[in-house]
């Protein structure tokens, strides 16, 4: 009878052939952890919060007072990612035409945080998902 040793390539090969899905049925994606700091950069009285039950995965903020073009707020994560993740952001604050009355220019991700840009006016509650893509 002979050996009934597995080569270490054949292993990788069955490993990286398996199928990944993974079905949730009803489960659901929960988050915990730090709530994330936040850094407001303003030229008026511009300012936000962050919500109590945020962690660096998910969370809102909410934007007040007056936010001048190029005010910016830092949210730096409890844990930095390995590399720069996807930020997901969404208001859904309109006003009577349809505007929405939280504009930023820019967006800018790094591993430990992102940084939101406004361009104006900036009133109401935006949230976020972060996902890091591998």
């Amino acid at each position: 009878m002979g050996s009934k040793r597995v080569g270490l390539a054949r292993v990788q090969a069955l490993i990286e052939n398996l199928k990944r899905d993974i079905n949730m049925g009803i489960g659901r994606f929960k988050s915990s952890g730090t709530v994330p700091a936040l850094t407001v950069t303003t030229a008026g009285d511009g300012d936000c919060v962050i919500s109590s039950e945020a962690t660096y995965v998910a969370g809102t903020i909410t934007f007040s007072d007056t936010w001048a073009n190029g005010d910016t707020v830092l949210v730096t994560f409890s844990t930095p990612y390995a590399t720069a993740p996807k930020v997901l952001l969404s208001s859904h604050v309109f006003n009577a035409s349809g505007a929405n009355l939280i504009e930023f220019d820019a967006l800018t991700v790094t591993a430990a945080g992102f940084t939101i840009e406004a361009s104006g006016t900036c009133a109401g509650a935006m949230t976020y998902f972060v996902h890091e893509a591998v």
